[in-house]
């Protein structure tokens, strides 16, 4: 299996939790396989064990990728490391699929020079955010990873470490109020696929700012979003 290639030229692909149409989503295998491959940036779910550890996952329970209904948060994270999570290919468990560190994804982007997107979990709360800041800076070039939450307030309270620019707020459906906090703020906006227009992108672009969408697998609505001119489209196997 391969990704699908799309006839545009664009240097705005983003490979949605690694790349998950492939390899088990959010693991170091999904992370490989899009830093070998040409996506401008990788992105990753982040969230936090019981001793504080920033992980990534994007559920609260290893019942999807891991069989088991246990409660992500309520464990120490190397006893998480001990649960093999299901191959996406085999659909059987493996054991060398487990829940990685932050540090880990950090580490293989550098190393393959890939932009880092970081969706903040709502497990997440102010005072990790600067372990989640330190470990970028220290394991990453921090000038290219952005931020992406729908929590206006952890975004506020980013802005006061970070410049805005490397924030997104995201949102289903872009409306007035969006619009204004966006702007307000010196915010991007991640907007659902289905919910982007090219008059969307334009009004961003005018006040400077970025728009993202995904996650997108389908190649003419990619190809259609392109021509609207977004900045970013997540997608799970487009290339």
């Amino acid at each position: 299996m391969n990704t699908i290639k799309i006839d545009k030229y664009f240097k705005g692909m983003i490979a949605n939790r690694g790349l998950s149409g492939i390899e088990t989503e959010n693991t170091i295998f999904s992370f490989l396989a899009a830093a070998n491959r040409s996506y401008f940036g990788i992105s990753a779910d982040l969230s936090v064990s019981k001793d504080n550890k920033i992980i990534v996952t994007r559920d609260d329970t290893l019942l999807r990728l891991g069989l088991l209904n246990l409660y992500i948060p309520s464990f120490h994270y190397d006893e998480l490391k001990k649960f093999a999570l299901v191959d996406r290919k085999t659909t059987n468990l493996n054991s060398n699929l487990f829940i990685p560190l932050l540090t880990d994804f950090l580490a293989i982007c550098s190393a393959y020079r890939k932009a880092v997107f970081l969706r903040l979990g709502k497990y997440l709360k102010p005072e990790n955010f600067d372990r989640i800041l330190s470990e970028v800076t220290e394991y990453y070039n921090s000038d290219s990873a952005y931020f992406i939450s729908d929590n206006r307030k952890h975004l506020q309270h980013l802005t006061k470490q970070i410049e805005a620019g490397r924030l997104f707020l995201l949102v289903e459906k872009p409306d007035d109020d969006n619009f204004e906090f966006c702007k307000n703020h010196g915010i991007n906006m991640y907007v659902k696929a289905n919910h982007i227009t090219k008059e969307i992108v334009k009004d961003m672009h005018l006040f400077g700012l970025k728009v993202s969408t995904g996650v997108v697998n389908d190649k003419n609505l990619a190809e259609k979003l392109i021509k609207h001119d977004v900045d970013y489209v997540f997608t799970d196997i487009l290339e």
